[in-house]
């Protein structure tokens, strides 16, 4: 009897579909996003007067932020401070005061 094996070649049409890991990705990205956190004006108010003093002290902070449905963090010293957008420039990403949820002084 002549059997040959075909080996990989028997699992080409798979190769060609979609790849399950970057739809898998896709799904527990979805799965791990959140609503926007509402914080009080006073929370707002503390983030800002924080923000003011981590700039002018040149202190190292870590702060917690929201974009795309997910909290990230980000490390760093605070390099520009822009009073007029709201927005501060840390590690060359700019983050506006309204992302920010929580900052902590290094």
């Amino acid at each position: 009897m002549n059997y040959k094996d075909r080996g990989i070649i028997k699992w080409q049409p798979f190769n060609s579909c979609f790849d399950s890991t970057i739809i898998l990705n896709d799904i527990n990205k979805e799965k791990n996003r959140q609503k926007y956190p509402i914080l009080s004006d006073d929370q707002l108010n503390i983030i800002e007067e924080e923000i003011l003093e981590a700039y002018e002290m040149k202190l190292n902070v870590k702060i917690d932020y929201y974009y795309d449905g997910l909290i990230r963090t980000i490390e760093g010293k605070i390099n520009y401070l822009n009073l007029q957008d709201k927005k501060i420039y840390l590690n060359q990403k700019g983050i506006f005061f309204k992302q920010i949820l929580k900052i902590i002084f290094n």
